[in-house]
């Protein structure tokens, strides 16, 4: 009797493994919500480092995009939305006329 309870606690305990590492995913498990939770981002990620085909591969790709997103953002950038002019005064019409003129490195002590 206690023979059997111990092979079936074991094949218990085998089946309930068997399920967590067959669908690791959840049904909420979305780039979005990947994104928005970075502890939970973390653990699949680990786990499709260690077992990519296990851990499936459309949860992988989700959780790379959803790191990506993490990362870069929505794609719009708050900062300046034109070109930032480095050299101002070196541009035509400007009050030194173009470009700059070289200077002599040393001076002439002749």
């Amino acid at each position: 009797m206690l023979a059997r309870l111990a092979r079936l606690g074991v094949a218990l305990a085998i089946g309930a493994d068997a399920v967590v590492l067959i669908s690791p995913a959840r049904a909420t498990d979305t780039v979005d919500t990947l994104a928005a939770d970075p502890d939970r981002l973390r653990e699949i990620q680990k786990w499709c480092s260690q077992d990519w085909g296990g851990t499936g591969d459309a949860l992988c790709k989700m959780a790379s995009q959803a790191r990506r997103k993490r990362f870069m953002g929505n794609g719009r950038t708050p900062y300046t939305p034109h070109p930032v002019e480095i050299f101002p005064s070196q541009r035509e019409g400007s009050p030194q006329g173009g470009a700059a003129k070289p200077q002599p490195a040393m001076p002439n002590t002749k």
